[in-house]
């Protein structure tokens, strides 16, 4: 209090300091200066006591002034009469300016104190609107807005959120207090804020009598929690800015927990519409190429089994083939499932092991059988092709896979074309049709799940082929994409980054790694 009432008069002291300073400066030039210019002077510290401090001061100044003036200088000197009436008029003019320049002083610096308030608040809610703006998680906005209403007004703020149930719990707070705020009343309060959608608390007429503020988060959708404030200083008082400041900042939190809420509805929403779609192409595809392949089985079995010795042994083979290939063609198809659900879920393992791209080539061309040995296959594998580290099996099951689109995507006697070449560090491997040309916004879709393009050719096939086999070719490190060939038809290509360790290479023991220590 003593330091208050110090700061408050000092201006009043340095006002009359400064008077007594200019009147023992100027008075061995009196005869110099004149009466007129020692006026003018005496104006000075009235015009700075002004602008500085305000009207008080200034007319503390201009009164001081008046007398010094009138005792020291204004004849007869060292009385308060005056010889000429027409010093009054100086006199007066003297209060005027001490007043008005003091009024204009104390408004303009009210003026620059409310824009200074101004800008501290879109200060503070432009750098909370940034924070917020681009966070998707909901526990990270709520301690962002706990903190900046913390800096903002000193004290300690609390976010609280619906609970199924429509209990409220807190979801954020800036700091955690020993008397737990808010507490079972201040709870109650928070309660009805949330059902009524207006504030209440300390310093309001509503429930007035529990600690903190407790404000809605009002959005157009309803009330989307509660902000809850409680100053540091229990005798202090939450100032109107404050409270507006505050209003804002639930506003603005508001806004960015409904952005929140709807963005996860939304992904619930696609999650739904992308599960509907799984569902609607899975049951197209058992419905389809399953009942297919299984029919040829219980027919071509069927038969066997009444022949009758009707069928010669060729007849017979030929359906034999029939129930193989049948066999084959649903194995494929649900291994193709599985190995999705294994990408998707990201089970997939690898079995990294030293391989022979040529050895994984053949294996998967004797794997396809029969229809591919219909078909005129020419194989051109680079010499001395370097071993490569990599899952056998799964990239068996690329090859087989680009393999069968070759086959479905091209004309029964067509040649297929495998190449296997090394570029750079790098294993490329290629397998071209000579077919229909894939359109040009279509290179990049072939490898999304459940895409096919249109054909003319009838087509039997979950899409699921070449999404498989940018999942583990993406798993091994490398890429895969499609080119239309110059001659017509189509290549898919894909690339396997080369070990820089060699096979059978003893890697280094480093130290303390003995015995797997």
């Amino acid at each position: 209090m003593s330091r208050f009432k110090s700061q408050a008069v000092t201006p009043y002291a340095v006002a009359l300091l400064m008077m007594a300073l200019l009147t023992a400066l100027a008075s061995p030039f009196k005869s110099i200066l004149g009466l007129v210019n020692i006026a003018m002077i005496y104006l000075l510290p009235v015009l700075f006591c002004a602008s500085k401090w305000g009207t008080g001061p200034a007319l503390v100044a201009a009164v001081a002034g008046v007398i010094t003036f009138d005792l020291f200088f204004v004849p007869p000197t060292l009385r308060f009469t005056v010889a000429d009436i027409r010093y009054l008029i100086s006199f007066a003019i003297f209060i005027v300016v001490g007043l008005i320049t003091g009024t204009l002083s104390t408004k303009l610096r009210k003026q620059v104190i409310r824009s200074q308030q101004r800008e501290a608040v879109v200060t503070a809610l432009y750098a909370l609107s940034r924070d917020i703006a681009a966070v998707p998680d909901l526990h990270s906005v709520l301690e962002s807005v706990a903190r900046k209403v913390t800096d903002t007004v000193e004290g300690e703020a609390v976010l609280l959120l619906p609970e199924t149930g429509g209990f409220l719990e807190v979801k954020g707070r800036s700091q955690y207090s020993k008397d737990d705020f808010p507490d079972e009343p201040g709870r109650r309060v928070a309660a009805w804020v949330f059902a009524h959608g207006q504030k209440a608390g300390y310093g309001t007429e509503t429930l007035g009598e529990v600690t903190g503020l407790y404000l809605p988060l009002l959005t157009e959708q309803g009330v989307q929690g509660v902000l809850a404030v409680r100053l540091n200083n229990p005798e202090s008082y939450f100032q109107p800015e404050q409270v507006r400041l505050l209003e804002a900042f639930a506003g603005l939190a508001a806004l960015a927990v409904n952005r929140i809420k709807l963005a996860e509805k939304t992904r619930e929403a696609e999650t739904l519409v992308e599960s509907e779609r799984l569902r609607t192409a899975l049951f197209n595809s058992l419905s389809h190429d399953l009942r297919t392949p299984l029919a040829s089985v219980i027919g071509a079995v069927t038969g066997l089994l009444e022949e009758g010795g009707v069928y010669s042994p060729a007849a017979r083979r030929d359906l034999l083939q029939t129930i193989q290939q049948g066999a084959i063609t649903m194995y494929r198809f649900i291994t193709n499932l599985l190995d999705m659900a294994r990408l998707e879920s990201g089970m997939l393992k690898l079995k990294k092991e030293w391989c022979d791209v040529q050895d994984i080539i053949g294996v998967a061309v004797g794997r396809l059988g029969e229809p591919l040995r219909s078909r005129p296959l020419r194989i051109d594998i680079q010499h001395d092709l370097p071993l490569i580290q990599v899952d056998f099996v799964l990239i068996e099951q690329v090859l087989i896979n680009l393999l069968d689109n070759a086959l479905k995507y091209s004309e029964c006697n067509s040649e297929i074309y495998v190449s296997a070449r090394q570029t750079e560090n790098r294993i490329q491997v290629a397998v071209t049709d000579i077919g229909s040309r894939i359109p040009e916004e279509d290179l990049e879709k072939i490898f999304d799940k459940f895409y096919r393009i249109i054909s003319p050719l009838q087509v039997s096939g979950t899409g699921l082929g070449l999404a498989i086999c940018k999942g583990i070719i993406e798993a091994h490190g490398g890429e895969i994409w499609a080119e239309n060939s110059s001659g017509g038809g189509a290549t898919i290509i894909f690339v396997l980054p080369l070990s820089d360790e060699l096979p059978g290479q003893i890697p280094e023991i480093k130290e303390g790694e003995v015995n797997g220590i």
